[in-house]
């Protein structure tokens, strides 16, 4: 597993965007702490989240080059083609974008999905937020935009701001998890993403 987390630490190095090691490192804690509750092939669910961010349209241009990076790792440490086709499947079905709670029925998938989005949640979801932003050069909000009829409730930002992320994604996640564990985990979370959302509201 060494020489495929220095492969990853590699690959990410440049990332500015809340998709760096430390991201890969809580995302392989969470899916630890999920394997003990929920079971999971413990040696393909953590190579994947090691390896999950490394093909991201987010990150890199060509995902092809990409895949081929991972499948030689992957080899040269002597997987079996069995195991590098789920991995390599579960990397490429991990992201919110490509599934919902209803397409999913591998555990080892679910877990790795859950592990990546209990890390978007929570005070670590907003810093990430805010880093994506940022490497994006997006505003945080746009006042105009802005409706301070209920607190906490944005209706007109349909606009290209890290704010809006919140109501795309953040708050979407914690209905999106799979299993039992990380429903529990992601709960607290989202109520963590509510009351800085409440607050923000009262001081802009």
């Amino acid at each position: 597993m060494n020489k495929i987390i220095d492969f990853v630490k590699k690959e990410l190095s440049c990332d500015n965007s809340g998709h760096n090691f430390q991201h890969i490192e809580r995302v392989v804690k969470n899916a630890s702490y999920l394997i003990k509750y929920e079971g999971g092939n413990e040696k393909i669910i953590i190579t994947a989240c090691y390896l999950h961010d490394v093909i991201d349209h987010k990150l890199f241009d060509n995902l092809d080059i990409q895949k081929d990076k991972i499948i030689k790792i992957l080899i040269d440490n002597n997987y079996l083609p069995c195991e590098i086709e789920e991995i390599i499947d579960i990397i490429e079905n991990v992201s919110f974008s490509k599934g919902n709670i209803n397409e999913c029925d591998n555990l080892n998938l679910k877990i790795v999905r859950d592990a990546d989005r209990l890390d978007a949640l929570g005070a670590i979801g907003i810093v990430r937020t805010i880093e994506y932003g940022n490497s994006k050069n997006r505003l945080f909000y746009e006042e105009e935009n802005l409706d301070r009829t209920k607190i906490g409730v944005i209706f007109k930002d349909s606009t290209n701001t890290s704010l809006s992320h919140f109501y795309d994604k953040l708050l979407k996640l914690k209905d999106l998890m799979h299993t039992s564990t990380a429903k529990k985990m992601a709960a607290k979370r989202h109520e963590f993403l509510l009351i800085f959302l409440e607050e923000f509201y009262r001081e802009v």
